[in-house]
């Protein structure tokens, strides 16, 4: 019976080790993002969440409709075969942590056998002939009771480096967000360019017409219509290259949603006039920031961790460990003979490598290698993460100075062929001073266009380069 007492404490003790975690054994997928668009999060109390932030419905009329900057990034976020690859390797991950801490309860097995035999004894001079017949059940149950943390160690290291898969997710979702934005502004750039360029073949004829008139009344020479006629070409020539560069930004966004470019739909355009503010926290700010919620930098610190523990579990692994097993069966036999009561055997095992060709030793050391590998991985990921926000917080307050002065400088050039083309009319100016204020008019026209786009694209740009872009709430709201 004290046998049987000690199976019985070791089982109990098995069992109180393993509640906490047998959601996670039995569900492990329920510990990674529900969809390749959701982000993963964890919560408190150690527990983990699937959320669903950024994921809305695909909008049934989206060929007819313009689709604004949110709608497109919800579409690529659930067609980007991006996230879905991060998506399936961190359920993976998550499958692989379930099976790390199987070893923490008991393993329970069946083995029915059927054994028929032949053989031959000798009867004094003569051999004699016999078959034998065994059959039954046998059900055993094995468990580690002790393995100094073994165990432990191997299951904290597939835990941290399911957290580095989630967290990649994460940032790859982020990746995608801001793409789908720099590709969706830069599509509406090429737009404003290509109405630009509109405009500027409309003031090229102008141009023309006005040297033509002035050439018909013998006020201008032919050198004038011939000027004026090359502008003019060059600004046809301008809009039709202008024409495939609408058609090369729309691919690349329609490649970022997952469609495919042949599909035609809408855009929003961007307003006319925009007000930038370029008032945002300091550098310092923006990094302590970007350390708390850079996904990226995040999983890098996952991956020390589980690299930390998988060196852990290398030095443990010469410790001893301790098994134990029961087995309990019931045999029948030829000629309808059976054991009278079933039969059973327990064993506790104490097992510890001694030597085995250095393979413990060298084992510490490549573990010790690959955490020296993943600490200069997280220093120079988080180098990266500092470069981001210190560029990006640059890139905004420029973006808005550029675009303040590209909206002057444009009326300022308005003007100015205003002025030139009435000052040619009357004969006070020449067809070089119309020439040159069209030029800056069309320059000016391109400027504030790209002036517009660099600015929204230094907003998206600052909040990836903090983790802002699709974060989540609070952990305490």
């Amino acid at each position: 019976m004290g046998r049987f007492q000690i199976a019985g404490l070791g089982l109990a003790v098995s069992v109180c080790i393993c509640a906490g975690c047998s959601r996670d054994v039995s569900d492990p997928f329920a510990l990674a993002p529900a969809t390749p668009y959701s982000t993963w999060t964890p919560m408190k109390g150690g527990g983990l969440v699937s959320s669903r932030y950024c994921n809305t419905v695909l909008p049934p009329m989206f060929e007819s409709s313009a689709l604004s900057i949110a709608e497109i990034i919800d579409i690529t976020l659930q067609n980007n075969p991006s996230t879905r690859q991060t998506w399936a390797l961190a359920r993976s991950a998550a499958a692989q942590y379930g099976q790390s801490l199987s070893p923490f309860y008991p393993n329970i097995g069946f083995d029915g056998s059927y054994l028929r035999s032949k053989g031959t004894f000798v009867d004094f001079t003569s051999p004699v002939a016999f078959y034998a017949t065994q059959a039954g059940p046998d059900m055993t149950l094995s468990l580690t009771l002790f393995d100094f943390g073994q165990r432990t160690s191997n299951a904290l290291a597939a835990r941290e480096a399911l957290y580095y898969a989630d967290l990649n997710h994460n940032q790859e979702i982020q990746n995608v967000i801001q793409q789908t934005m720099d590709d969706a502004y830069q599509y509406l750039f090429t737009l404003a360019v290509l109405r630009a360029n509109e405009a500027n073949l409309e003031n090229a004829q102008m141009s023309l017409d006005a040297a033509n008139q002035r050439f018909s009344l013998g006020l201008a020479a032919l050198g004038d219509v011939a000027q004026a006629r090359t502008q003019f070409l060059q600004s046809k020539i301008n809009l039709t290259t202008q024409k495939q560069n609408v058609e090369d930004a729309f691919a690349r966004l329609a490649t970022d949603m997952g469609l495919p470019a042949s599909l035609k739909f809408k855009v929003q355009q961007l307003p006319e006039q925009v007000s930038a503010d370029p008032l945002i926290a300091s550098v310092d700010q923006l990094v302590s920031d970007a350390q708390a919620q850079r996904q990226d930098f995040l999983a890098a610190l996952a991956n020390m961790r589980s690299k930390e523990a998988l060196l852990l579990k290398a030095k443990r692994a010469t410790l001893p460990v301790l098994d134990s097993s029961f087995d309990v069966g019931h045999y029948w036999f030829q000629g309808g003979v059976q054991e009278p009561d079933i039969h059973w055997s327990m064993t506790f095992s104490l097992t510890f490598p001694i030597f085995n060709g250095f393979y413990y030793t060298n084992g510490v050391k490549a573990a010790q290698a690959n955490l020296e590998a993943s600490q200069a991985e997280l220093l120079k990921t988080e180098l990266s993460v500092v470069e981001q926000v210190t560029t990006a917080h640059m890139g905004v307050q420029t973006a808005a100075m550029n675009l303040g002065d590209s909206y002057e400088y444009l009326k300022a050039a308005e003007l100015e062929f205003q002025i030139a083309m009435t000052s040619y009319k009357a004969g006070t100016a020449t067809i070089l001073d119309v020439m040159s204020a069209q030029s800056s008019l069309a320059d000016a026209r391109s400027k504030k266009a790209k002036a517009q786009k660099d600015w929204f694209a230094s907003l998206a740009a600052i909040a990836h380069a903090t983790g802002a872009l699709c974060s989540t709430p609070d952990e305490g709201r």
